[in-house]
């Protein structure tokens, strides 16, 4: 089979849905026949197609840099190139905002069957206008209903697509490299970091859901002795959000701020010499960034949003009330105080178990055979409902 993977940015990636879709990639068998086209952002560095794996080749798309206008040209035009010339046998589509390109596809190749894959609502971000909420809405009806089959890293979505569509629906977790390597890129020293010395909160994009104001107002409470490294991009789309919390972190006197996007194996580096990872996330769908961070050995304290129980398990001692300075501040105490305990351990060991990109990947391939090779009968793109 040919398969086209659309929806993610860019690859190698640097963070959320990219890094899963990078990760079904890297983990599919190679010895099966089939081939992958991904489709990215066109960049300097990446300015043409190239292979990026025996079976796997990279299609920069160009992309105009505008606010709203990036996402809507690479989407637009990898839809286009992906329909009218690539042509394969099946789409896996990645982020419901892809939802009105995804017709592009139907219309223009209406045997061809498509996967999507839900990696949160987008819509919940409170860095988007109210405007752009009610098209994100728009764009997952129009998702749902072009999609042959559909598939989502968070468990509640199903009943939700469920009571709206009788598109079939199934919850793959996201998943952990068990053994990550932990590079040297000499990144902790430049900031005068000491391995074990210092607590660690990093995002792709600072918006006021992924919660670093609540970590601020609980560390200013606590005063703890070890300086905070705080990682990231402050160029997101709440401007004003952005800017107050980047002034804030300057004028911390124990603040360490690196921000910026960090290309893993840097950012790899920080986490496994972090003594604690703080997790404050008000909405997640499987955050990535969370699985990384436990599969590196670190301990992690996040925040108890039923995403996040879904990958510590219920009894994770290391989980704080949602949105509550207070009680993060009580068990960041308690952490420094009384030590990680067996708990670290155990969640790694639980989540190489239950969240195996290997075994992950797999599930994705039957649903590529399921939708491509239909029972002799049934036409392509055709599911039994």
């Amino acid at each position: 089979m040919n398969i086209a993977v659309l929806g993610s940015k860019s690859l190698p990636a640097f963070a959320g849905a990219d890094r899963v879709a990078e990760n079904i990639l890297h983990h599919l068998p190679t010895d099966d026949g089939n081939r992958y086209r991904i489709y990215v952002v066109r960049t300097p560095a990446q300015p043409r197609a190239f292979d990026f794996a025996p079976n796997l080749r990279v299609i920069p798309i160009p992309a105009l840099n505008g606010k709203h206008s990036k996402a809507t040209t690479f989407f637009f035009l990898s839809a286009l190139h992906c329909a009218l010339v690539l042509r394969p046998d099946l789409a896996h589509v990645h982020d419901s905002a892809f939802g009105p390109f995804a017709w592009i596809l139907r219309i223009l190749r209406p045997r061809m069957p498509l996967l999507g894959t839900f990696h949160g609502n987008p819509y919940e971000r409170a860095k988007w206008s109210r405007f752009a909420k009610w098209f994100l809405r728009i764009s997952e009806s129009a998702f749902i209903r072009a999609c042959s089959a559909l598939t989502t890293v968070a468990r509640a979505k199903v009943a939700d697509v469920q009571a709206r569509s009788k598109t079939p629906i199934e919850f793959i977790p996201n998943g952990v490299n068990p053994a990550p390597a932990i590079p040297q890129t000499l990144l902790a020293e430049k900031y005068g970091l000491v391995p074990g010395s210092y607590l660690m909160f990093a995002a792709g994009r600072m918006d006021p859901t992924k919660g670093l104001h609540h970590l601020l107002d609980a560390y200013d409470r606590l005063q703890p002795d070890l300086p905070l490294l705080v990682v990231g991009g402050f160029e997101g789309h709440n401007r004003e959000y952005s800017d107050q919390l980047l002034a804030r972190c300057r004028a911390e006197e124990h603040v360490v701020l690196i921000p910026r996007l960090l290309a893993q194996p840097e950012l790899f580096e920080l986490v496994a010499g972090a003594k604690l990872f703080v997790f404050p996330s008000e909405i997640e769908a499987m955050s990535m960034m969370l699985l990384e961070v436990i599969s590196c050995g670190v301990p992690v304290l996040a925040s108890d949003i039923a995403e996040n129980v879904e990958i510590t398990g219920p009894d994770y001692p290391w989980l704080f009330r949602n949105a509550d300075p207070a009680n993060l501040a009580e068990k960041l105490a308690r952490f420094l105080r009384d030590g990680p305990g067996t708990e670290i351990a155990a969640l790694r060991e639980r989540c190489a178990r239950d969240f195996n990109w290997t075994a992950i990947a797999l599930r994705y391939l039957a649903w590529y055979r399921r939708l491509a090779l239909p029972p002799r009968g049934r036409p392509a793109g055709e599911t039994a409902r």
